[in-house]
């Protein structure tokens, strides 16, 4: 290949937008990473008014170009195109300080949307671009005048010159313009005419076929290419007329044969700078081409190695695998390819797949069918990539495989610094056909720069795994539920038996004895919760242990534990192995990858079923806790459920609610009544509760009970009743007793408070004085202070007569005006308020208010009517009471009901409970209940004492005493004088005893006349005396010795 350096020189002027302007930095970028394996390299100008570098040749050598790319800010100016054409070939072209080559083919990339500002009449510069054989590509975006720009462009200038309506359209001419940029790759207008055999390098590439020995011989036919035919002295060249110059036809050759027919395989990696492999058929002893295989990918130098493959040893080619080392992945920014081809009965060529390299390094430079490496009696494959690792190369082993020749995945990968640290481009050249130690086995030799490396293949042994365990089945005796954490029994012993057997052929006493494997082994490893153990101390559930196998057979035991207490009972418990080989590259003997190097064993839990298969009978019952359910803030709903299995062992028991979607599940416990205690989950759905029970084994003859509580969603359309169907489920199930239905009614919680106003009368009273009517007003109101709306009956019942001949007269009730009007029912009509207070001589009253919507508000009532007691006058009133006076009380009760419908509304249960618990043992209702309302009113009667007969009666008395006590004093002489003086003579000489006498007689005398006076007041005193008449008799009393004194 000859050199080409490419400047790209790209418009930077106000006339783009920053988008557009980083569109054509991507252009610029996609080109040279799709042409990055070639032998262009790249610099770029930006230019403006002003023109200035962004990367030159040496950057991007360096790699570096990519990042000041990037980094490059748009210049926004005028667009001074001929001033930088002139910058463009002085400081980059024509400059090797740059990077620039002398000998290369040197090609301008041209990309502007705006006509240039400067003038070039002359054309010197285009001339010094033509003077130098400089090619030039011309790209004009959106509306530039084209004819301006062709004059830019290289001879013939229609085709290097392009147009598109935006940059957005770069993406679409990026493919065909790599193409014509690729077509540079070695031009020269210098170059000479047509060549024959000159330059045919013939030899370049060789293979023995049968009987024969085919060249390659790239530089015929100016480097067309052409294959060479030896044949003993005769010697046919093989040519393909559809080769164009620069394909490199004969760059690799391969030889293969199909049912009797002799196959010519070559590459031609430059055609068209896509690559190609065409096969060749002789018919009548001439060779032309049957098939053309185009590659994929500009520059990947696809047919570089081609190699046909007889992956069954069968005489028949099956398989060709062609090589494309420079095939270039930029999200992995690896290098290398190759596909695999099978050759059909029809000697046709179909794709299978590809494998692509993982790092850079020319993966598929060379490819290689070798022997039988790992005994499967398939040829293998070995693929070269001699620039990875830094030049060191590596190189792949890919086993063979008989449906896609080899195996997507390589076995091995030997890199040339682990052989000898000196090595340069091991695996440039491959060969892997000869026994070179004479042991049976295959080696390969592996080509690197002056030297070739020997890799001898090491003997390949099939291992198999085998176990046993006993006992045969775990013991479910053994397993107590619930248990301590910490308890454990023995589950079985396990027996682990490894058998080598080598797979390869190789000579007696070539294979020295013993392998070390690493085997881990793992209990119930795909559950969270595992059922099995290897140390009784630490309770881990994996072992890894190292072995060394020497014998054919090696067998060793170990001990698997489990807890005491384990649910799943079902399943068997699972023991999984995996085993390795240890230092497999120093050993003498390799694992084949081959191998089964998993392996497991189910231990079964003992079953007692009759013929070894269980079937369960599954009963279901279940009780509501509540008569009804009750639709309220923040209820709940609660049911117990029985669980039955009448039968044997029940597998995988469930039991599912279904519910309306009103009821959101809440939670399930076991009852403490409970037989059987399992373990239980629950699920919740929209209508139905899944609860799975004892998983996956519920025994023969368990009994569980279960609590199940339901929250109850208030703002559900409920209907009347509620219909629960609690199904029980199991995977062995033989009953029909596995369902119930039962049916609930369904109430709405109200919540109601009926209270009587403040405002309200509660004490009047009556004199003689004033006997006048007076109104009686109660006012009632009723409270819904719930989420409920619901209609409501109200009855007023009171009496119109009491005791005392009181009477209520013009009584009304009086509703909101939101409420229609109240109206007077007999008894019979409102036979439901049983009121003991109503006797018939109360004459009770009952006033029914027209149903109504009770809603969140309160409604009130008034009550009223004129009540007085009749015939309350002095004249009516005997005559010792209007002496000494008189009252009485009574009270007036009046009552409030609110009747609503029961069967579908029940009342605040909290009320209700109160009202339970304190029950009002005076009450006058028969069915006391928070939705009746009294109100008392107390009324005295006072009849007062009249004052003028006191006063009249008072002063006669008191004037017929004073003449009682004259007359009485006359009569014993007190108004006699001279009868005194005489008997105070003859008293003298005994006046100290006549005077004590008299003292003494005057003192008991006094003490019997207070006595009979206390006694005659306490018999003539009332009993039942009010406070007021006592009052005034003391008064009266207390004026008659004034008096008498007087």
């Amino acid at each position: 290949k000859k050199t080409v350096d490419l400047a790209f020189l790209f418009d930077g002027s106000l006339s783009m937008t920053a988008e557009e302007f980083e569109t054509n930095k991507v252009f610029i970028e996609d080109i040279m990473s799709n042409l990055k394996n070639t032998s262009i390299k790249f610099a770029a100008v930006q230019f403006s008014s002003t023109v200035q570098t962004v990367f030159t040749f040496n950057d991007y050598t360096n790699g570096t170009a990519s990042s000041k790319l990037k980094k490059e800010p748009q210049l926004r100016e005028l667009t001074n195109t001929y001033r930088a054409l002139n910058f463009v070939l002085t400081n980059h072209l024509n400059n090797t300080s740059n990077g620039g080559s002398s000998d290369a083919t040197k090609v301008l990339v041209l990309i502007t949307d705006g006509n240039p500002s400067d003038s070039d009449t002359t054309h010197k510069s285009i001339m010094k671009y033509d003077s130098m054989n400089i090619i030039r590509f011309v790209i004009g975006v959106k509306d530039v005048n084209l004819e301006k720009l062709r004059v830019i462009a290289s001879e013939p200038k229609d085709n290097n010159t392009f147009h598109i309506e935006n940059y957005s359209g770069l993406t679409g001419v990026l493919e065909n313009f790599q193409k014509k940029i690729f077509q540079t790759e070695g031009t020269t207008a210098a170059l000479a005419g047509d060549l024959r055999e000159e330059m045919s390098q013939t030899g370049l590439s060789a293979v023995y076929g049968k009987d024969a020995l085919l060249l390659g011989s790239v530089g015929s036919r100016t480097w067309r290419g052409s294959l060479h035919e030896l044949r003993g002295e005769t010697e046919t060249q093989i040519q393909d007329s559809e080769q164009e110059e620069d394909s490199y036809m004969g760059y690799s050759v391969s030889v293969g044969e199909k049912n009797k027919t002799a196959l010519y395989f070559t590459g031609a990696p430059r055609y068209k700078h896509m690559g190609q492999v065409v096969l060749f058929i002789s018919t009548s002893g001439k060779w032309t081409p049957a098939q053309r295989i185009s590659g994929e990918q500009h520059g990947s130098y696809f047919g570089a190695e081609v190699c046909s493959v007889d992956v069954d040893s069968d005489g028949n080619t099956d398989f060709l695998f062609v090589g494309a080392p420079l095939f270039y992945q930029t999200h992995q920014a690896a290098e290398g390819k190759i596909y695999i081809y099978r050759l059909t009965d029809e000697l046709k060529l179909v794709k299978l797949s590809d494998i692509t390299a993982h790092v850079m390094g020319r993966f598929g430079t060379t490819i290689a069918s070798v022997a039988d490496v790992n005994g499967d009696g398939l040829r293998d494959a070995v693929v070269g990539a001699p620039l990875e690792n830094q030049n060191r190369g590596a190189v792949y082993l890919y086993l063979g495989d008989r449906s896609s020749g080899i195996r997507s995945t390589h076995s091995q990968r030997i890199l040339g610094e682990n052989v000898n640290s000196r090595l340069q481009f091991f695996g440039q050249s491959i060969d892997g056909s000869n026994d070179v130690g004479n042991d049976g086995l295959p080696d390969i030799v592996v080509g690197s720069r002056g030297s070739a490396v020997v890799l001898k293949s090491k003997p390949v042994f099939n291992v198999t795994t085998r176990f046993t365990f006993e006992p045969h089945e775990i013991n479910i005796d053994k397993i107590k539920c619930p248990s301590k954490s910490d308890d454990f029994i023995p589950l079985v012993t396990l027996t682990i038996c490894f058998e080598m057997v080598e797979a390869t052929k190789s000579s007696a006493g070539a294979v020295k004895p013993g392998m070390n494997v690493s085997y881990s082994l793992h209990v119930d490893p795909m559950r969270q919760t595992f059922r099995g153990f290897f140390n009784s101390t630490t309770k881990r559930r994996n072992l890894t242990e190292t072995y060394e196998l020497r014998d054919r057979e090696t067998c060793f035991n170990r001990s698997v534990y489990m807890p005491k207490c384990i649910t799943d009972t079902l399943s068997p418990i699972k023991i999984n192995m995996n085993f390795s080989q240890v230092e497999s590259g120093k050993a003498d003997v390799t694992l084949n990858t081959d191998s089964d190097m998993e392996a497991s064993v189910e231990v079964p839990f003992e079953k007692r079923c009759r013929n070894y298969t269980c079937i369960a009978e599954i009963e279901v019952d279940f009780d509501f806790m509540t008569p009804s359910l009750l639709v309220a803030d923040h209820n709940y709903f609660n049911m117990s459920v029985t669980l039955f299995n009448r039968g044997e062992d029940s597998y995988n028991t469930s039991l599912t609610i279904h519910h309306p979607p009103g009821l959101s599940f809440s939670r399930m416990t076991l009852a403490l009544d409970s037989k059987s205690k399992p373990l239980y989950s629950c699920l919740d759905s929209e209508d139905n509760t899944d609860c799975y029970v004892s998983l996956p084994v519920y025994r023969s003859q368990s009994q569980a009970k279960f609590m199940t509580v339901f929250h109850v969603i208030r703002d559900y359309e409920w209907k009347e009743s509620l219909t629960v169907n609690i199904t029980g489920h199991s995977d062995n199930q033989n009953s029909s007793k596995g369902s119930m239905v039962k049916v609930i009614p369904v109430q709405f919680e109200i919540k109601m408070m009926l209270l009587v106003g403040e405002d309200s009368i509660t004490y009047m009273n009556f004199t003689t004085e004033d006997p006048a009517p007076r109104r009686l007003v109660t006012k009632y109101k009723v409270d819904n202070y719930g989420w409920m709306h619901f209609p409501v009956n109200v009855t007023f019942v009171f009496p119109t007569k009491l005791e005392h001949k009181f009477e209520m007269n013009n009584y009304q009730v009086l509703p909101e005006q939101k409420i229609n009007h109240c109206r007077e029912s007999d008894r019979n009509a409102s036979s439901s308020q049983n009121v003991k207070y109503c006797t018939p001589e109360r004459e009770c009253k009952y006033i029914v208010c027209e149903p109504f919507l009770l809603t969140n508000e309160s409604v009130e009532f008034e009550l009223s009517g004129e009540v007085q007691f009749k015939d309350l006058s002095q004249d009516n009133v005997p005559f010792l009471k209007r002496y000494t006076g008189d009252g009485d009380r009574i009270v007036f009760e009046s009552f409030l009901f609110v009747a609503y419908d029961k069967k579908k509304y029940s009342l605040d249960s909290y009320n209700q409970k109160r009202k339970r618990e304190s029950p009002d043992d005076n009450s006058s209702w028969e069915d006391v209940g928070p939705s009746v309302k009294s109100s008392e009113v107390l009324i005295e009667l006072m009849v007062l004492p009249d004052k003028m007969l006191i006063i009249v009666t008072g002063a006669g008395g008191g004037l017929f005493l004073l003449i009682l006590i004259t007359v009485i004093m006359f009569k014993l002489g007190c108004f006699k004088r001279k009868m005194h003086d005489m008997v105070q003579e003859e008293d003298d000489a005994e006046e100290a005893e006549v005077t004590n006498g008299m003292a003494n007689h005057s003192s008991d005398k006094d003490d019997k006349e207070d006595k009979l006076e206390e006694d005659k007041t306490e018999e003539d005193e009332p009993e039942d005396e009010p406070e007021q008449k006592v009052l005034l008799e003391k008064q009266e009393m207390s004026s008659i010795p004034t008096d008498v004194n007087n």
